[in-house]
This record gives C-alpha cells, structure tokens and sequence, in this order.
C-alpha cells in the first residue's frame, strides 16, 4: 500500500526512471555490466535488449506507479585468501538497471563535492576497456598508483591501512546521514537506493533484517555510497598540511617523516572511522620506511613493465617481429615464481601485469605455472583463466585444470564457475583435450547450484545432446525454483531443435514452470523463425568477440545457430553472420554442433 505522499516522491524520480533513460542506463552501462557478471546468461539478456524500448516502458510504469519490488537475487562465494570468502551479488537485470539510474543520479549530485583530488574513485567508464579492477574505472586506480608513488619517494616512511570489513560494517543510518549532508539529492533518491540495497543483503535462516552493510555487486551503486561516505575522512586527512596522502574506495596510504607521525596518524584516523561505527584492519596495517615501500609497492618492477610494454606497443605498432619479448616474458613470469618475488607487498599485481603481456606477445607459460597461481592465488585466478581462454587448448592445459579442480585448494563457487566459463569459450582445435574436459565435466555435482550450471555450460559445448538431455532432466528439482538457471536451461533450444530429442525438451520446460527458461526458450525459437527477432541480433551476432579464443562468447554461440537455422532469413545476412564468426566454426566442438544442427 502506497502512502499519501507517494505522488510527492514519485514525481521527483520520474525524469530518473523515464523510459528514455532507462533504455539509455540498459544500452550504454547496464548492458556492458551484465554481460562481465561471474554468472553467463544463456542468451545474454537479449530478449531484453531486442524488446528494450517496450521493457523501458514496462519498468518506469511500474517503478513510477509504486509496484516495483527488487527480485530475488543470485549469491556466490569468491575467495579472497586461505579460504576466506566475499559474498557477491548478481541482482536480476530489471534490479540492476533501478540501482545504476538511481546511482547515476546520486552521482551527478555528488561529483565535485569532494573535499579533496586525492581520493580517487571513479563510477566505471563502461566504454573503457574492461581490466577487471574491483571498484571505478582502471584510469581512476592507475590516477592512485601514481599519487602514491610520487609522494612514497619523499617521504620517509608510509603508512599502508584499510577498513576491516568495510562493506559488511557501513550502517544505514550513518550512511544516509552522511550522503545527505553532502549531496544536493533529492531525500527519495538516497531512500530508494537504500531501500534496494539493503534488499539485496544476505538474511540467513529468516533472521530480522540489520541494516547494516552494503551488497557486493558488479555495478556502481553500491560503490558510490562507499566512496561518499569517507568524505569526512577525506576532510580530516587533507586538513593535516604535515603528511601527503591518498585514497581508493577503503585503501588508504599516508607519507609521514617520523615513526610517530605514523602512529599518531594512525589513531587519529581509526578515532574518526569509529564514530561511524568501522575501524581500520590492524592486521593488514603497515608503516614502511622508504626503502621498505619501494619494495612493497614494486615501484622498480612496474617501470620496468611500463617501459617493456612500451616498447612492445611500438612493436606491435611497427609490425616488427616479438621473439625475444616473448622469450623474456616467459622466462621472467616463471624465473619469479619460482623465486617468490610474487609473494609480498604488491606482487601479485605485477605477476597480473605479466600475465597480461604474456597474452599481448603470445608467449606461452608452463601448465605447471599454471596449476600453481590457480590453485594458491585467488586474487590471480581470473587474469590466468583470461589468458588461457585466448590461445587454443592443449591436453597439458586441460590436465593442469583437471588437477586444480581436483586439489580440493579451490574453496569457493566462483573458481569452478570462472574454469567453466572460460573453458566454454576456449578454441579447441581438436579433440586431444577431450579426456580431460570430461573429467572435468564429471566432477561438478549436479545437486549444487553452481555445480549444475557448470555443468549444463560445459556439457551444451563438449557433450552429446543426449548426454546434456540427461542432465537437464535428472536435475529439474534443482534448476526448476531458479530462475537465472532456468535461463541456462531455455538457452539451450538450438542444441535440440531439429533433433529427435525436440519433443522431450519442450515437455521439460513446460513441466518445470520456470519463467526464465520459458523466456529464454521462446527468444531462442522467436530467433530461429522470426525475421524482426534475427534482424534485431544481426550487429550482435556479426561482432566478434576478440578477448575470446573462439572470436565469440558461448552464450552468442548459442544465439547464432538459431539465427543460422532461420528458415526465413535472407540467405545474404545469413552468409554474413557465418563470415563473420569463421574463427568459431574452426573450433572441433563447435563444427560437431555446426554438423548436427545442419547449419
């Protein structure tokens, strides 16, 4: 029920949640975000984005009536270290369309209202490239990196802090108070922002609902609020004209000259953090002289990278040959594992730094280097997987992910769900690969969310359709109540379309009652027979995907036989969309579903 004043407020967002702008937020931000969540959509909320224009008109009807409610979300664990988790958010694409336009307003409010150039967020630029960083955009972090560094060479020592558990501890009614205080926002922007946030909050067991912290979530709501709220601590610090300093999102560094500047530094700014109910992590608190930053910042070791980037960049540029670039960086990436030269301060970030240029220059690094950053480096993982995915699978590669996958050193979801993913869109020129790819396949437990999606992902690549029929029949108790899985599921039409198995798979979709295998089914099917739907995907559909070893992403793969079966097509844009994704159809896996499909 609405309360008197709901007309009051809702006029004030109706320019927030026009239409108009929420097809705008969908195309140029939500789209993009959605797409590099830890969860795959089976089409890549395409159904979405082909019908935006009539969606956007459908959310703002209900957001603006007082109808809207936020969905039940997707969590899943990732590992931080020693088998610490974060929990991470996955809201449903309508959640987080409301949060960025509800985020972007806030923002617009708040830009310019800093109280200093030192802390150095950035909602994420979505037109940058995606470089995987944790919060703002890689400009705003690269921006703190080099404020450190000039500062950590004047200073005698530096002091190394963040906020324990910062996400977990911001409490609601400190954080409205403090954005209100700062920001020229309408009070109904800031409610309802709160409002779905604090939905999206874990609740354990039917507990009472704290409202106290913030969702972790790839988006820039929650990031924003996080940021505003230390502007109070960026106030403080920067009225102390003795010491240099610098912030990102809870990291903080402060130059000093004495030991008891640091200290004293120190207290007073878990003294000003505790008034809003957070404290700094002693635990990961550091005050290094300035030799010993130097080393735990590798400031030697990034301009070394800087410059060999460069020179390959001019390389590259001028077309000329890489052999002893890509000599070096294999010799380095595996001469410093072995010396540990990763293992404290910032290393892992240079070890990320090489992993990229290992990628850039094509050089290959030992599947024993890589089994050991995927199984004792978290923080790694994801940026090994990345490279992996770009070059073709070898049976050495896909026995050292057998083995990872097997250690049981792999303590959360997320590192099965990232191998999955990455290996669904890896090229496999051949079949050598093909024993260990199974026990891979084998190993997820289709009674677990997470498991069940790994497997339906990996089996709609690398298994028989019979083999994959099973599976989505055998686990309909597991993904009938899940919508986001359900998806996964109704993505999988053009796999059975035109098979003998049709027939059985439409019975389980329609037996499951899930509403999002039914949408993704239809949009399949509307794609494989509706000229407006396959035109409408065409500029999707003809775009590669150069990250990806197979030139596109498994779900689009999925997508293009539908469109390829299109009876109705016009043969022209049809050779087009085979044209343009040569690279996927060189993969042996992909011929195999090329070949039974008839396309």
């Amino acid at each position: 029920m609405k309360s008197p004043r709901f007309n009051i407020r809702a006029k004030k967002l109706e320019e927030i949640f026009s239409a108009r702008n929420i097809e705008f937020i969908w195309k140029k931000k939500v789209r993009t975000s959605m797409r590099s969540q830890i969860i795959s959509d089976g089409i890549e909320n395409f159904d979405f984005h082909v019908y935006r224009k009539a969606e956007s008109e459908k959310l703002s009807k209900m957001i603006l009536s007082g109808d809207y409610s936020p969905q039940k979300c997707q969590r899943i664990l990732l590992e931080k270290s020693k088998g610490l988790c974060r929990q991470i958010v996955i809201p449903s694409i309508r959640d987080a369309i409301v949060l960025q336009c509800l985020s972007d307003a806030l923002y617009a409010s708040l830009k310019g209202k800093a109280p200093t150039k030192k802390s150095f967020f950035e909602p994420k630029d979505h037109s940058f490239s995606d470089t995987g960083n944790t919060y703002g955009t890689y400009r705003a972090w690269l921006n703190f990196q080099r404020a450190l560094f000039n500062f950590s060479k004047a200073r005698r020592y530096i002091v190394v802090t963040d906020i324990a558990n910062y996400y977990d501890s911001i409490n609601y009614n400190y954080l409205r108070n403090s954005i209100s205080s700062i920001s020229d926002v309408d009070e109904c922007v800031i409610d309802m922002l709160i409002y779905v946030l604090s939905d999206l909050l874990w609740q354990p067991d039917y507990t009472p609902r704290m409202e106290v912290g913030l969702p972790q979530i790839n988006l820039d709501a929650p990031r924003v609020l996080a940021h505003a709220f230390l502007y109070e601590l960026d106030s403080f610090l920067d009225s102390n004209t003795h010491i240099d300093f610098v912030r990102y999102m809870d990291d903080v560094d402060i130059g000093v000259d004495t030991i008891v500047d640091a200290k004293m530094i120190l207290k007073s700014v878990d003294l000003v953090l505790q008034a809003r109910q957070v404290r700094l992590n002693s635990g990961k608190t550091l005050i290094l002289s300035q030799a010993q930053a130097s080393q735990h910042f590798c400031i030697a070791e990034n301009a070394y990278l800087d410059n060999l980037k460069s020179r390959i960049d001019n390389k590259i540029k001028a077309g000329l040959p890489l052999d002893s670039e890509r000599e070096l960086v294999k010799k380095c990436i595996h001469r410093d594992l072995k010396r540990g030269s990763f293992d404290k301060g910032n290393g892992e970030k240079i070890l990320k730094r090489w992993i990229g240029l290992a990628a850039k220059v094509g050089t290959d690094i030992a599947p024993q280097a890589v089994e050991s950053v995927i199984k004792y480096r978290p923080s790694v993982r994801e940026n090994m997987l990345t490279y992996l995915r770009g070059r073709p699978l070898t049976p050495k590669y896909a026995e050292a992910l057998y083995n990872c996958m097997s250690s049981g050193l792999l303590m959360d979801d997320a590192a099965n769900v990232h191998i999955s993913n990455h290996l669904a869109e890896t090229l496999c020129k051949n079949k050598r690969c093909n024993k260990f790819i199974i026990n891979i396949i084998d190993s997820f437990d289709i009674n677990s969310t997470y498991g069940l999606y790994c497997k339906i992902w990996m089996q709609s690549k690398y298994s028989t359709i019979d083999d994959l029929m099973k599976t989505v029949s055998d686990s309909i108790k597991v993904w009938a109540p899940d919508e986001p899985i359900g998806r996964l599921v109704g993505s999988l039409y053009p796999l059975f379309y035109g098979t003998s198995l049709i027939d059985r798979y439409k019975r389980v979709i329609a037996h499951s009652l899930n509403s999002g295998a039914r949408d993704a089914y239809k949009f399949q099917s509307r794609l494989s027979d509706d000229v407006y739907v396959l035109n409408e995907m065409i500029p999707a559909l003809r775009s590669p995907n150069p990250t990806r070893g197979t030139g596109i992403t498994h779900a689009k793969f999925l997508c293009l036989v539908s469109a390829l079966n299109n009876r109705n097509a016009n043969p022209a844009h049809l050779k087009t969309l085979r044209d343009a994704n040569h690279m996927a159809f060189s993969d042996a896996y992909y011929k195999d579903i090329a070949k039974r499909t008839g396309i």
